[in-house]
């Protein structure tokens, strides 16, 4: 995950947001004095804080000024509300006031480029803060920056997590640097993680405030009670260092089965941790560097496998997968080659088959299946053709189905004619290739019930969910001959969850070879609870998510056209972010009903176009256009009646353009006939969906 900030764009909500957007931008004030900066530097000594209590007790009265101790409808100050876990680098953290020194309650008024705040957050790197949000509150907002007290100098990086999900990334900040805004998308959001890092050199003088922090249209009646997390069992001793599995990079997040024992660092330095559904491979998120100046990765305490023996060479395709399919146990391939094969992992913690090689491997005319990630390499340079992946229920509380292919710090990743069914999908981080002809092509799958739904460890579901995609592909820059086409994604509601079908997070192609989306055809993308749930991100298609700081991360140089979208709830296709976004001749459509003839709560808009991370402010916004599509997305309102809501088109006036609307109504048999115009469409081109 990679992950995705989105509003669900109630037109009321996005007025708002704009409003408070425009509100929160101040113009530079004069730098405050610096104050002696010599109690500021580490003194060898550790001075790192974790919080014993919520951070409430003793404020009673600071408390009851801001009449805070919960979650109330409307407005709330985050530093009226009690987290559930705390630490910072030196010293306490510090309501209201800046990080001062060791001592608690020690600081000043936070204050950053000259702008005063009466609420907030002071802390010190590296630190982070939870809160338990129930998914009450619509939007995360507050200034950040290095507290004046420092003056110049001091480098950190403020991160936003919901959920697990990065919702916002500051890259490195100093003393000397304006203040930035965080305004972030977090309904339906259980949990909120503000963290700070030291930029990855050292903490000296890193004093960063949270100014002015603030939970966004919330809704006390509307709270959504998590269910109760059980006690985990106490971790076993560490086993041999055999046993260590690789499962992130550094800067990366990650996801485990309930409580799992991990390590973060590298070579013979090593910090263990035990994590809950969750992480980040970062120096934040564990406490420390274990291993200063080198490259880190986080590694998960699972049993090893047994050894798999070399596959002779390419023997006969098997017969067609039938009912009766005999799995054998999780299978590694350690060198390149062609693989045939039936492989099952029934632990959710050890994928089917787990690649260790970058020499060319193919997976052609396999069945996989388990309740973990199916595939998984780094540094890969892999096919998977014309195979089956079964995704299960991984029966730990809080995990998800695992992705049909983990690929990261790929060479090349080729995924054709597929057949995925309830698995997370197919999840690609960051691109190594500089070969000829490398690069990321996902063509003729079909993919039915892509399942970011989180168990409750007994066959069923806890009604929450992470943030899975059909393809996201994050972090690949500048990358040419990128595309994905002739997909066939179909999502059921109460039978799957995720964000967008397809997510591209700081992702481009090149301005010679342009990447290509196009002749997919997707339906579907639901609340967990659709009929009843009002708020819900995800949808069709989304480009330019992520960070738009410079050219160098926003996403880009993208066509996206003869897309058929079909009731994806929140949006057909959106443009977040970036530059050179070209999206014409789709077909949009949706009756705003559920297939059993409910009301869709979270229906929402066909295309939008909003710059909502506001590139525009780094020159990273622009050359995005709209054009030539037919759009038909109807809202239902509680009396029956409808009304067309098909494009929302906040940054973009000259270069969106010609868009049709539906003619006549859009029903549930509009969208029945646009399915068969798919499959006679894909007929006629001699495309054959799946594998052949």
């Amino acid at each position: 995950m990679s992950h995705s900030p989105r509003s669900t764009l109630s037109l009321t909500a996005l007025a708002l947001t704009l409003t408070l957007a425009a509100c929160s931008q101040q113009t530079a004030a004069p730098q405050a004095d610096e104050q002696s900066g010599s109690q500021f530097v580490y003194d060898g000594t550790d001075h790192s804080w974790v919080s014993p209590d919520n951070g409430l007790v003793g404020m009673e009265a600071e408390v009851a000024r801001m009449k805070a101790l919960t979650i109330n409808t409307g407005n709330n100050m985050l530093s009226g509300e009690a987290w559930t876990a705390a630490t910072s680098g030196y010293g306490p953290i510090e309501r209201n006031m800046s990080n001062g020194e060791s001592g608690a309650r020690d600081g000043r008024m936070l204050a950053v480029n000259g702008k005063k705040y009466d609420s907030g957050f002071g802390v010190h790197a590296n630190s982070s803060m939870t809160f338990n949000l129930g998914g009450k509150c619509k939007r995360f907002i507050s200034d950040v920056g290095i507290d004046d007290e420092v003056g110049n100098q001091g480098s950190v990086v403020f991160q936003v997590y919901a959920d697990g999900v990065k919702l916002f990334d500051s890259g490195k900040m100093t003393g000397a640097d304006g203040t930035k805004t965080v305004n972030v998308d977090i309904a339906g959001r259980k949990e909120l993680k503000l963290m700070v890092t030291d930029a990855g050199d050292n903490n000296y003088y890193d004093h960063a405030d949270w100014g002015g922090a603030i939970l966004v249209d919330c809704n006390a009646a509307g709270a959504v009670v998590p269910a109760p997390v059980p006690t985990p069992t106490p971790p076993a001793p560490a086993p041999a260092p055999a046993t260590w599995t690789r499962i992130a990079g550094e800067g990366e997040s990650f996801s485990v089965s309930g409580t799992q024992r991990v390590r973060y660092g590298a070579g013979t330095a090593w910090i263990v941790k035990d994590v809950t559904s969750s992480g980040q491979c970062t120096n934040g998120f564990f406490g420390n560097d274990p291993a200063y100046g080198t490259t880190k990765s986080c590694e998960i305490n699972a049993p090893a496998s047994a050894p798999t023996p070399v596959p002779a060479p390419t023997p006969p395709a098997p017969t067609p997968p039938s009912g009766n399919v005999n799995y054998s146990g999780p299978f590694v391939i350690t060198k390149g080659g062609t693989y045939r094969g039936n492989w099952e992992s029934m632990n959710p913690n050890v994928p089917a088959v787990l690649i260790q090689t970058s020499d060319p491997v193919v997976i052609e005319g396999s069945n996989l299946r388990g309740r973990g990630e199916l595939i998984r390499g780094w540094k890969v340079n892999l096919t998977v053709r014309n195979s089956n992946g079964y995704g299960m229920n991984p029966n730990v509380y809080g995990g998800h189905a695992g992705r049909f292919i983990a690929a990261e710090e790929v060479y090349n990743l080729r995924v054709e004619n597929n057949y995925l069914e309830g698995t997370s999908g197919i999840y690609v981080n960051q691109f190594y290739g500089k070969g000829d002809g490398q690069t990321i092509k996902i063509l003729r799958n079909k993919a039915k019930n892509i399942d970011g739904r989180k168990s409750d460890g007994n066959g069923g579901y806890n009604g929450d969910r992470y943030y899975v995609q059909f393809a996201q592909i994050a972090k690949v820059q500048n990358v040419p001959g990128m595309e994905i086409a002739w997909n066939q994604v179909i999502n059921e509601p109460g039978l799957s969850s995720l964000e967008e079908n397809i997510n591209l997070y700081s992702t481009s192609g090149t301005a010679g070879s342009r990447m290509q989306i196009h002749d997919n055809y997707i339906q579907g993308a639901f609340a967990i609870k659709a009929a009843t749930d009002g708020a819900y991100s995800g949808g069709g298609i989304m480009l330019g998510d992520g960070p738009v700081g410079n050219l160098g991360e926003a996403g880009g140089y993208v066509d996206v056209y003869n897309n058929q979208i079909v009731s994806t709830s929140n949006q057909g296709i959106g443009i977040a972010g970036g530059h050179d976004h070209n999206v014409f001749n789709n077909r949009i459509l949706s009756s705003g009903r559920l297939p059993t003839g409910e009301i869709n709560k979270a229906q929402n808009v066909g295309i939008y176009v909003w710059d909502v991370m506001n590139g525009k402010g780094s020159n990273t916004w622009f050359n995005n256009t709209v054009h030539d599509n037919v759009i038909g997305w109807t809202r239902v309102n509680a009396n029956n009646s409808t009304w067309l809501n098909n494009t929302w088109f906040a940054d973009c006036s000259n270069t969106c353009y010609n868009n049709a609307s539906w003619s006549g109504a859009v029903t549930m048999d509009t969208e029945k006939q646009e399915f068969q115009m798919w499959q006679n469409k894909f007929r006629a081109a001699g495309m054959s969906m799946g594998p052949n």
